[in-house]
Protein backbone atom coordinates (compact mmCIF):
# COMPACT_ATOMS: atom_id res chain seq x y z
CA UNK A 1 0.00 0.00 0.00
CA UNK A 2 2.69 2.45 0.67
CA UNK A 3 4.22 1.65 -2.66
CA UNK A 4 0.93 2.41 -4.57
CA UNK A 5 0.72 5.76 -2.18
CA UNK A 6 4.54 6.88 -3.44
CA UNK A 7 3.76 6.16 -6.91
CA UNK A 8 0.26 8.33 -6.74
CA UNK A 9 2.27 10.98 -5.36
CA UNK A 10 5.09 11.10 -7.20
CA UNK A 11 2.24 11.14 -10.56
CA UNK A 12 0.68 14.15 -8.79
CA UNK A 13 3.77 16.11 -9.31
CA UNK A 14 4.85 14.99 -12.61
CA UNK A 15 0.97 16.28 -13.68
CA UNK A 16 1.34 19.34 -11.43
CA UNK A 17 4.82 21.04 -13.04
CA UNK A 18 4.23 22.49 -16.89
CA UNK A 19 5.25 20.89 -20.17
CA UNK A 20 7.21 24.31 -21.17
CA UNK A 21 9.06 26.04 -18.61
CA UNK A 22 9.03 30.07 -19.05
CA UNK A 23 12.42 30.39 -21.32
CA UNK A 24 13.01 34.20 -21.07
CA UNK A 25 12.83 36.80 -23.79
CA UNK A 26 16.16 36.61 -26.08
CA UNK A 27 16.99 39.95 -26.88
CA UNK A 28 20.12 38.62 -29.38
CA UNK A 29 17.41 36.37 -30.79
CA UNK A 30 15.13 39.43 -31.53
CA UNK A 31 18.11 41.79 -32.99
CA UNK A 32 18.82 39.22 -35.64
CA UNK A 33 15.60 38.30 -36.45
CA UNK A 34 14.65 42.13 -36.68
CA UNK A 35 17.65 42.80 -38.64
CA UNK A 36 17.07 40.19 -41.45
CA UNK A 37 13.60 41.16 -41.31
CA UNK A 38 15.40 44.99 -42.36
CA UNK A 39 12.60 46.21 -39.60
CA UNK A 40 14.11 48.78 -36.99
CA UNK A 41 12.83 47.49 -33.01
CA UNK A 42 14.82 50.31 -31.43
CA UNK A 43 14.91 49.48 -27.14
CA UNK A 44 12.26 52.56 -26.84
CA UNK A 45 9.43 49.97 -28.81
CA UNK A 46 9.08 47.55 -25.82
CA UNK A 47 10.65 49.93 -23.18
CA UNK A 48 8.81 53.23 -22.41
CA UNK A 49 10.93 56.36 -21.75
CA UNK A 50 9.32 59.18 -19.96
CA UNK A 51 11.86 62.24 -18.89
CA UNK A 52 14.72 59.76 -19.24
CA UNK A 53 13.29 57.38 -16.96
CA UNK A 54 11.50 53.50 -17.73
CA UNK A 55 8.02 53.63 -17.47
CA UNK A 56 7.69 49.88 -15.94
CA UNK A 57 8.03 46.80 -17.34
CA UNK A 58 7.52 45.83 -21.47
CA UNK A 59 3.58 44.45 -21.44
CA UNK A 60 1.54 42.85 -24.32
CA UNK A 61 1.27 45.77 -26.65
CA UNK A 62 5.34 45.17 -26.77
CA UNK A 63 4.37 42.13 -28.36
CA UNK A 64 1.25 42.50 -30.51
CA UNK A 65 0.34 44.71 -33.84
CA UNK A 66 3.49 44.89 -36.03
CA UNK A 67 5.84 42.07 -35.02
CA UNK A 68 3.63 39.07 -33.80
CA UNK A 69 -0.04 39.95 -34.88
CA UNK A 70 -3.02 40.30 -33.30
CA UNK A 71 -3.44 40.27 -29.28
CA UNK A 72 -5.25 37.09 -28.41
CA UNK A 73 -8.79 37.38 -26.79
CA UNK A 74 -9.70 37.34 -23.63
CA UNK A 75 -9.75 33.69 -22.55
CA UNK A 76 -8.91 32.86 -25.89
CA UNK A 77 -5.98 30.02 -26.15
CA UNK A 78 -3.14 30.71 -28.83
CA UNK A 79 -2.94 28.47 -32.04
CA UNK A 80 0.04 26.48 -31.79
CA UNK A 81 2.18 28.08 -34.02
CA UNK A 82 1.93 31.27 -31.63
CA UNK A 83 2.67 29.13 -28.37
CA UNK A 84 6.56 29.83 -28.86
CA UNK A 85 5.92 33.77 -28.50
CA UNK A 86 3.69 33.23 -25.05
CA UNK A 87 5.75 30.66 -23.68
CA UNK A 88 9.22 32.84 -23.30
CA UNK A 89 7.28 34.48 -20.64
CA UNK A 90 4.17 32.40 -19.23
CA UNK A 91 3.95 28.73 -18.48
CA UNK A 92 2.25 26.89 -20.43
CA UNK A 93 0.23 25.10 -17.80
CA UNK A 94 -1.26 28.80 -17.43
CA UNK A 95 -1.73 29.50 -20.88
CA UNK A 96 -3.51 26.05 -21.38
CA UNK A 97 -6.20 27.26 -18.98
CA UNK A 98 -6.59 30.97 -20.83
CA UNK A 99 -5.72 32.33 -17.47
CA UNK A 100 -1.56 33.65 -17.69
CA UNK A 101 -1.88 35.57 -14.71
CA UNK A 102 1.69 35.58 -13.49
CA UNK A 103 3.82 37.00 -16.12
CA UNK A 104 7.90 36.30 -15.74
CA UNK A 105 10.51 38.44 -16.85
CA UNK A 106 14.02 38.09 -17.61
CA UNK A 107 16.55 36.65 -17.00
CA UNK A 108 14.50 33.31 -16.93
CA UNK A 109 17.34 30.42 -17.78
CA UNK A 110 19.36 32.90 -20.62
CA UNK A 111 22.34 34.63 -19.63
CA UNK A 112 21.42 38.67 -19.49
CA UNK A 113 21.63 40.05 -22.97
CA UNK A 114 23.46 43.59 -22.10
CA UNK A 115 26.11 44.90 -20.42
CA UNK A 116 26.45 47.96 -18.84
CA UNK A 117 29.41 50.42 -20.00
CA UNK A 118 29.80 53.20 -18.30
CA UNK A 119 33.27 55.00 -18.56
CA UNK A 120 35.17 56.90 -15.63
CA UNK A 121 37.41 58.68 -18.06
CA UNK A 122 33.89 60.01 -19.75
CA UNK A 123 32.24 61.01 -16.71
CA UNK A 124 35.71 62.49 -14.84
CA UNK A 125 34.53 66.11 -14.43
CA UNK A 126 31.31 64.90 -13.07
CA UNK A 127 31.88 64.56 -9.37
CA UNK A 128 31.60 61.33 -7.79
CA UNK A 129 28.47 61.56 -5.15
CA UNK A 130 26.55 62.00 -8.12
CA UNK A 131 26.53 58.53 -8.99
CA UNK A 132 27.92 57.28 -6.04
CA UNK A 133 25.94 59.08 -2.90
CA UNK A 134 24.97 57.52 0.42
CA UNK A 135 21.64 57.63 -0.74
CA UNK A 136 21.88 56.74 -4.47
CA UNK A 137 18.49 57.47 -6.24
CA UNK A 138 17.64 54.70 -9.17
CA UNK A 139 20.30 54.17 -12.08
CA UNK A 140 18.37 56.41 -14.89
CA UNK A 141 17.55 59.17 -12.22
CA UNK A 142 21.33 59.05 -11.62
CA UNK A 143 21.99 60.17 -15.56
CA UNK A 144 18.60 62.28 -16.08
CA UNK A 145 20.66 64.84 -14.90
CA UNK A 146 23.04 65.62 -17.47
CA UNK A 147 21.86 63.16 -20.59
CA UNK A 148 18.82 64.93 -22.44
CA UNK A 149 20.41 68.29 -21.70
CA UNK A 150 24.25 68.48 -21.56
CA UNK A 151 25.08 64.49 -23.80
CA UNK A 152 23.07 62.33 -25.68
CA UNK A 153 19.77 61.55 -24.93
CA UNK A 154 18.32 58.76 -22.38
CA UNK A 155 16.49 57.25 -25.47
CA UNK A 156 20.03 56.05 -26.91
CA UNK A 157 19.82 53.41 -24.74
CA UNK A 158 22.95 51.15 -26.13
CA UNK A 159 25.21 53.90 -25.90
CA UNK A 160 25.07 52.04 -22.35
CA UNK A 161 23.79 48.98 -22.31
CA UNK A 162 25.78 47.57 -24.92
CA UNK A 163 24.83 43.65 -26.45
CA UNK A 164 27.05 41.26 -25.12
CA UNK A 165 27.15 37.50 -25.41
CA UNK A 166 27.66 34.89 -23.16
CA UNK A 167 27.22 35.86 -19.56
CA UNK A 168 28.33 39.64 -19.26
CA UNK A 169 29.00 41.10 -15.78
CA UNK A 170 28.27 44.26 -14.23
CA UNK A 171 30.44 46.77 -13.82
CA UNK A 172 33.09 46.12 -10.87
CA UNK A 173 36.68 46.12 -9.35
CA UNK A 174 39.20 43.80 -11.64
CA UNK A 175 39.85 40.69 -10.59
CA UNK A 176 43.29 39.90 -11.90
CA UNK A 177 46.59 37.12 -11.29
CA UNK A 178 47.97 39.81 -9.24
CA UNK A 179 45.09 40.34 -6.81
CA UNK A 180 44.64 38.04 -4.36
CA UNK A 181 43.38 38.99 -0.82
CA UNK A 182 40.11 41.48 -1.69
CA UNK A 183 39.15 43.63 1.72
CA UNK A 184 35.36 43.29 0.73
CA UNK A 185 34.34 41.68 3.66
CA UNK A 186 35.47 43.83 6.22
CA UNK A 187 36.06 47.91 4.08
CA UNK A 188 33.66 50.52 4.96
CA UNK A 189 33.84 53.60 3.13
CA UNK A 190 31.48 55.31 5.66
CA UNK A 191 34.17 54.59 8.14
CA UNK A 192 36.84 55.87 6.03
CA UNK A 193 34.55 58.97 4.82
CA UNK A 194 33.98 59.89 8.49
CA UNK A 195 37.96 59.85 10.04
CA UNK A 196 39.77 62.10 7.50
CA UNK A 197 39.34 64.27 4.40
CA UNK A 198 41.34 61.96 2.67
CA UNK A 199 38.81 59.14 3.27
CA UNK A 200 36.19 61.63 1.56
CA UNK A 201 37.74 61.95 -1.50
CA UNK A 202 37.33 59.20 -3.74
CA UNK A 203 40.52 59.54 -5.94
CA UNK A 204 41.98 59.09 -2.94
CA UNK A 205 41.98 55.52 -3.31
CA UNK A 206 40.21 55.08 -6.84
CA UNK A 207 42.69 57.21 -8.51
CA UNK A 208 42.81 55.00 -11.60
CA UNK A 209 39.12 54.82 -12.43
CA UNK A 210 39.83 58.37 -14.48
CA UNK A 211 42.16 56.71 -16.77
CA UNK A 212 39.92 54.15 -17.81
CA UNK A 213 36.64 53.78 -19.18
CA UNK A 214 36.62 49.73 -18.73
CA UNK A 215 34.04 47.83 -16.90
CA UNK A 216 36.74 46.04 -15.72
CA UNK A 217 37.56 48.94 -12.86
CA UNK A 218 41.46 48.95 -11.53
CA UNK A 219 41.91 48.24 -7.95
CA UNK A 220 43.55 50.09 -5.14
CA UNK A 221 46.52 49.30 -4.20
CA UNK A 222 48.51 49.54 -0.65
CA UNK A 223 49.86 52.91 -1.82
CA UNK A 224 47.02 54.62 -2.01
CA UNK A 225 46.33 52.73 1.74
CA UNK A 226 49.80 54.62 2.90
CA UNK A 227 49.28 57.95 1.97
CA UNK A 228 50.16 60.58 4.72
CA UNK A 229 47.01 60.71 6.52
CA UNK A 230 45.99 57.36 6.23
CA UNK A 231 47.25 53.89 7.22
CA UNK A 232 50.83 55.44 7.81
CA UNK A 233 51.40 54.55 10.82
CA UNK A 234 50.08 57.64 12.51
CA UNK A 235 46.94 58.50 11.70
CA UNK A 236 45.59 54.61 11.36
CA UNK A 237 48.08 51.60 11.61
CA UNK A 238 50.26 51.03 9.47
CA UNK A 239 49.62 49.52 5.76
CA UNK A 240 52.14 46.60 6.25
CA UNK A 241 50.74 45.52 10.04
CA UNK A 242 47.42 44.09 11.62
CA UNK A 243 46.67 43.02 7.65
CA UNK A 244 43.59 40.66 8.48
CA UNK A 245 41.95 43.69 9.85
CA UNK A 246 41.35 44.55 6.18
CA UNK A 247 41.81 41.28 4.13
CA UNK A 248 39.56 38.69 5.84
CA UNK A 249 38.87 37.03 2.42
CA UNK A 250 41.38 34.21 2.76
CA UNK A 251 42.33 32.59 -0.18
CA UNK A 252 42.48 28.69 0.60
CA UNK A 253 46.03 27.69 -0.81
CA UNK A 254 49.22 29.19 0.13
CA UNK A 255 51.70 31.51 -1.66
CA UNK A 256 54.54 30.11 -3.53
CA UNK A 257 57.52 32.83 -1.87
CA UNK A 258 60.78 32.73 -3.91
CA UNK A 259 63.74 32.43 -2.13
CA UNK A 260 66.72 34.43 -2.83
CA UNK A 261 69.80 32.98 -2.43
CA UNK A 262 70.97 35.85 0.64
CA UNK A 263 69.96 37.24 3.42
CA UNK A 264 69.26 40.98 3.57
CA UNK A 265 72.46 42.43 3.37
CA UNK A 266 73.67 46.41 4.27
CA UNK A 267 75.96 46.29 1.86
CA UNK A 268 74.12 46.31 -1.29
CA UNK A 269 74.17 49.81 -2.88
CA UNK A 270 70.59 50.75 -2.61
CA UNK A 271 70.86 50.30 1.01
CA UNK A 272 74.79 51.61 1.81
CA UNK A 273 72.98 55.28 2.07
CA UNK A 274 70.25 54.89 4.54
CA UNK A 275 70.85 56.17 7.99
CA UNK A 276 70.91 53.70 10.58
CA UNK A 277 68.05 54.48 13.00
CA UNK A 278 65.48 54.32 10.22
CA UNK A 279 66.10 50.73 10.80
CA UNK A 280 66.97 50.60 14.07
CA UNK A 281 65.35 53.15 16.51
CA UNK A 282 66.56 52.66 19.74
CA UNK A 283 64.36 52.30 22.94
CA UNK A 284 64.16 54.05 26.12
CA UNK A 285 66.98 51.95 27.62
CA UNK A 286 69.34 52.22 24.49
CA UNK A 287 68.73 48.76 23.12
CA UNK A 288 67.75 48.81 19.34
CA UNK A 289 63.79 47.44 18.75
CA UNK A 290 62.14 45.59 15.77
CA UNK A 291 61.19 48.15 13.69
CA UNK A 292 59.02 45.67 11.45
CA UNK A 293 58.52 46.14 7.99
CA UNK A 294 57.81 50.22 8.64
CA UNK A 295 61.56 51.24 7.17
CA UNK A 296 61.13 48.76 4.29
CA UNK A 297 57.68 50.37 2.75
CA UNK A 298 58.93 53.51 1.65
CA UNK A 299 61.28 51.64 -0.99
CA UNK A 300 59.69 48.53 -1.45
CA UNK A 301 55.65 49.93 -1.91
CA UNK A 302 53.76 48.19 -4.59
CA UNK A 303 53.61 50.78 -7.92
CA UNK A 304 52.99 50.42 -11.27
CA UNK A 305 56.30 52.65 -11.60
CA UNK A 306 58.32 50.54 -9.24
CA UNK A 307 58.21 47.40 -10.69
CA UNK A 308 60.16 44.31 -9.36
CA UNK A 309 62.12 44.42 -5.64
CA UNK A 310 61.28 47.88 -5.73
CA UNK A 311 57.51 47.36 -5.40
CA UNK A 312 57.37 44.43 -3.50
CA UNK A 313 54.99 44.99 -0.77
CA UNK A 314 51.20 44.28 -1.85
CA UNK A 315 52.28 41.95 -4.93
CA UNK A 316 51.49 38.44 -5.64
CA UNK A 317 55.15 37.35 -6.09
CA UNK A 318 57.09 39.43 -4.27
CA UNK A 319 61.29 38.98 -4.65
CA UNK A 320 62.61 40.18 -1.38
CA UNK A 321 60.29 38.30 1.31
CA UNK A 322 61.72 35.67 0.53
CA UNK A 323 65.06 36.40 2.15
CA UNK A 324 63.99 36.46 5.88
CA UNK A 325 60.79 34.65 5.53
CA UNK A 326 59.21 31.33 4.09
CA UNK A 327 55.85 33.04 3.23
CA UNK A 328 54.20 36.66 2.41
CA UNK A 329 50.77 35.22 3.70
CA UNK A 330 49.37 38.19 5.97
CA UNK A 331 46.61 35.91 7.96
CA UNK A 332 49.77 34.00 9.12
CA UNK A 333 51.71 34.52 11.76
CA UNK A 334 55.28 34.91 9.45
CA UNK A 335 58.53 34.81 11.01
CA UNK A 336 61.90 35.10 10.09
CA UNK A 337 63.38 31.48 9.64
CA UNK A 338 66.63 32.52 7.96
CA UNK A 339 69.33 32.60 10.84
CA UNK A 340 71.30 35.64 10.74
CA UNK A 341 74.75 35.82 9.26
CA UNK A 342 77.67 34.30 11.21
CA UNK A 343 79.69 37.22 11.09
CA UNK A 344 77.99 40.36 11.72
CA UNK A 345 78.91 42.85 8.46
CA UNK A 346 79.99 45.47 10.79
CA UNK A 347 82.11 45.87 13.60
CA UNK A 348 82.93 48.49 16.71
CA UNK A 349 85.53 50.65 16.58
CA UNK A 350 86.87 51.30 20.20
CA UNK A 351 89.89 53.12 21.67
CA UNK A 352 90.54 51.68 24.74
CA UNK A 353 92.57 54.74 25.78
CA UNK A 354 89.36 56.42 26.57
CA UNK A 355 87.73 53.54 28.23
CA UNK A 356 89.65 53.18 31.67
CA UNK A 357 86.71 50.28 32.87
CA UNK A 358 88.17 46.95 33.68
CA UNK A 359 87.95 44.55 31.00
CA UNK A 360 85.34 41.78 32.24
CA UNK A 361 83.04 45.36 31.70
CA UNK A 362 82.83 44.67 28.65
CA UNK A 363 84.64 41.55 27.71
CA UNK A 364 82.13 39.11 29.05
CA UNK A 365 81.04 37.00 26.25
CA UNK A 366 82.08 33.89 24.86
CA UNK A 367 80.09 32.31 21.77
CA UNK A 368 81.07 29.27 20.06
CA UNK A 369 83.38 31.54 16.98
CA UNK A 370 84.17 33.86 19.40
CA UNK A 371 85.67 34.63 23.26
CA UNK A 372 85.28 37.38 25.21
CA UNK A 373 83.31 39.72 22.79
CA UNK A 374 81.39 42.08 24.55
CA UNK A 375 77.45 41.50 24.88
CA UNK A 376 75.22 41.78 22.34
CA UNK A 377 73.20 45.34 22.21
CA UNK A 378 74.36 48.45 24.14
CA UNK A 379 74.82 46.82 27.49
CA UNK A 380 78.40 47.17 27.64
CA UNK A 381 78.36 50.86 26.69
CA UNK A 382 74.88 51.91 28.54
CA UNK A 383 75.99 51.58 32.04
CA UNK A 384 76.17 54.11 34.92
CA UNK A 385 78.41 57.66 33.73
CA UNK A 386 78.76 56.00 30.00
CA UNK A 387 76.78 56.81 27.12
CA UNK A 388 72.95 56.93 26.98
CA UNK A 389 70.70 57.71 24.16
CA UNK A 390 70.80 61.58 24.15
CA UNK A 391 73.16 62.32 27.17
CA UNK A 392 76.08 61.06 28.78
CA UNK A 393 79.70 61.46 27.16
CA UNK A 394 79.97 61.62 23.78
CA UNK A 395 79.38 59.83 20.74
CA UNK A 396 75.46 59.34 21.92
CA UNK A 397 73.85 55.90 21.26
CA UNK A 398 72.15 57.58 18.41
CA UNK A 399 75.64 58.30 16.45
CA UNK A 400 76.10 54.77 15.00
CA UNK A 401 78.51 55.17 12.51
CA UNK A 402 80.62 56.72 15.16
CA UNK A 403 81.26 53.47 16.47
CA UNK A 404 79.75 50.98 14.17
CA UNK A 405 82.11 50.39 11.02
CA UNK A 406 81.02 48.57 8.20
CA UNK A 407 83.76 45.87 7.15
CA UNK A 408 85.68 46.37 9.99
CA UNK A 409 85.25 42.78 11.48
CA UNK A 410 86.53 41.23 8.40
CA UNK A 411 89.36 43.53 8.17
CA UNK A 412 90.57 42.77 11.50
CA UNK A 413 90.11 39.05 10.96
CA UNK A 414 92.12 39.02 7.86
CA UNK A 415 94.61 41.60 9.44
CA UNK A 416 95.22 39.22 12.78
CA UNK A 417 95.59 35.64 11.31
CA UNK A 418 97.68 37.69 8.86
CA UNK A 419 100.27 38.14 11.71
CA UNK A 420 103.23 35.86 11.42
CA UNK A 421 102.91 33.13 13.55
CA UNK A 422 99.65 33.52 15.01
CA UNK A 423 98.11 31.56 17.87
CA UNK A 424 94.61 32.64 17.65
CA UNK A 425 93.44 29.61 15.82
CA UNK A 426 94.54 27.46 18.77
CA UNK A 427 94.12 30.22 22.17
CA UNK A 428 91.73 29.85 23.74
CA UNK A 429 91.25 32.05 27.22
CA UNK A 430 89.40 29.84 29.62
CA UNK A 431 92.17 27.56 30.95
CA UNK A 432 95.01 30.53 30.91
CA UNK A 433 92.48 32.76 32.88
CA UNK A 434 93.46 30.86 35.94
CA UNK A 435 96.94 29.34 37.28
CA UNK A 436 98.26 27.16 40.18
CA UNK A 437 98.93 30.71 41.42
CA UNK A 438 95.06 32.06 41.29
CA UNK A 439 93.39 34.35 38.53
CA UNK A 440 95.38 35.51 35.87
CA UNK A 441 94.70 39.48 34.99
CA UNK A 442 94.18 40.35 31.32
CA UNK A 443 96.37 42.73 31.30
CA UNK A 444 99.08 40.48 32.20
CA UNK A 445 99.04 39.09 28.51
CA UNK A 446 97.39 42.81 26.86
CA UNK A 447 99.53 44.60 28.20
CA UNK A 448 99.78 47.48 25.28
CA UNK A 449 96.57 48.92 24.72
CA UNK A 450 97.64 52.26 23.26
CA UNK A 451 96.70 51.84 19.66
CA UNK A 452 94.05 54.12 18.56
CA UNK A 453 92.25 51.51 16.92
CA UNK A 454 91.27 47.95 17.63
CA UNK A 455 92.47 46.92 13.82
CA UNK A 456 96.02 48.27 15.38
CA UNK A 457 96.20 46.56 18.95
CA UNK A 458 99.21 44.94 19.71
CA UNK A 459 98.93 41.28 20.40
CA UNK A 460 100.87 40.13 23.31
CA UNK A 461 104.33 39.37 23.06
CA UNK A 462 106.04 35.99 23.88
CA UNK A 463 107.39 37.51 26.87
CA UNK A 464 104.05 37.69 28.34
CA UNK A 465 103.77 33.66 27.99
CA UNK A 466 107.14 32.83 29.70
CA UNK A 467 106.18 33.14 33.49
CA UNK A 468 103.62 30.53 33.09
CA UNK A 469 104.99 28.63 29.98
CA UNK A 470 108.48 27.57 32.03
CA UNK A 471 108.25 23.91 31.96
CA UNK A 472 106.70 23.67 35.21
CA UNK A 473 103.46 25.15 35.16
CA UNK A 474 103.20 24.45 31.69
CA UNK A 475 105.11 23.28 28.85
CA UNK A 476 108.22 25.62 28.22
CA UNK A 477 108.44 28.09 24.74
CA UNK A 478 111.29 26.12 23.28
CA UNK A 479 112.47 22.89 22.25
CA UNK A 480 109.83 20.71 19.62
CA UNK A 481 106.48 21.93 21.27
CA UNK A 482 106.38 25.19 19.06
CA UNK A 483 103.23 24.00 16.75
CA UNK A 484 100.96 23.53 20.00
CA UNK A 485 100.63 27.08 19.59
CA UNK A 486 101.78 28.01 16.45
CA UNK A 487 99.81 25.36 14.08
CA UNK A 488 100.43 26.94 10.84
CA UNK A 489 104.16 28.43 11.30
CA UNK A 490 104.24 32.04 9.83
CA UNK A 491 102.00 33.25 7.19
Amino acid sequence: MRAIALLLCLAGIAAAEPATAPAGFDHNAHFTKVDVAGLDLACTACHAVRGGLLLGRPDHGSCFGKCHGARPAAKESPPPERMIVCTACHAESTIASAAPKKVLYPPYKLDPDFALQIGHKTHAAVACGSCHGATRAAPHKRCAGCHDTKAFAMTECVRCHERASGHPEPPGLARTAKTQIFVTGAFSHARHAARSAAGKTCTTCHAALLATDDRQMPRPSVDSCAVAGCHDGKAAFPATASCTRCHKDVPSSKFDVARPPDRFSHVRAEHVTLPCAGCHPLGKTGEPIVAGHAPCVSCHTSSPKAPGPAGDFGLRWPQICGACHNGTEPWRKLVPDRLPPETTEFGVSLDHRKHPAPCATCHSLTTAGTELRPPRGHRACSGAACHAVTTGPAPHLTACEDCHVRGILERRAQTRFAVPWSVRATFRHAPHARTVGGEVACTACHDDLSAPTMLSLAAPKKAACAPCHDGRASFKLTGTTCTRCHPGGPK
